[in-house]
C-alpha cells in the first residue's frame, strides 16, 4: 500500500473524529480493529462508537497534523488537537500509531496517545 492510501485512511478517522461523524471512518476499519486509548482497549466499530459517545472527553475538535511516518508495519501521525471540554477550550499534542490489515486496506490497530499539559 502506498503512504498516499495509508493518508486516506488515516485522513477517515481525523475527519470522522471532527466531524463527530463515525460513518466517515467505518470503511477505513479492517474486521478485529482495536482502539487503544486512555480509557483502554475497545474493540470492533462499536469500541469506537463507545469512546466517542462515552468515553471521549473533548468534543467539536480539530486536529492538525504536523508530522506523519509511514513504517513497514505502522504509520503515525502526530499533531495538535483543540476541542472543548467541560473546562473550555483545550489544546493538546497527540501521536497516534495505526496499523493495518495484511492487504493494508483498513486499520487494524490506532493507539493514541496524548500530551495536555
Amino acid at each position: 500500500m502506498s503512504e498516499s492510501d495509508r493518508d486516506e485512511l488515516i485522513d477517515a478517522y481525523f475527519d470522522a473524529m471532527d466531524a463527530d461523524d463515525l460513518g466517515i471512518v467505518r470503511p477505513a476499519l479492517a474486521e478485529g480493529f482495536v482502539y487503544e486509548s486512555l480509557d483502554g482497549d475497545l474493540e470492533g466499530f462499536g469500541g469506537l462508537e463507545t469512546y466517542m459517545n462515552e468515553l471521549r472527553g473533548l468534543s467539536e475538535t480539530v486536529h492538525e497534523v504536523t508530522l506523519r511516518v509511514h513504517g513497514e508495519v505502522a504509520s503515525v501521525a502526530e499533531g495538535t488537537v483543540t476541542g472543548e471540554s467541560g473546562d473550555g477550550t483545550v489544546e493538546a499534542e497527540f501521536c497516534n500509531v495505526f496499523e493495518f490489515d495484511e492487504d493494508e486496506e483498513g486499520i487494524t490497530r490506532l493507539a493514541v496517545y496524548l500530551n495536555d499539559s
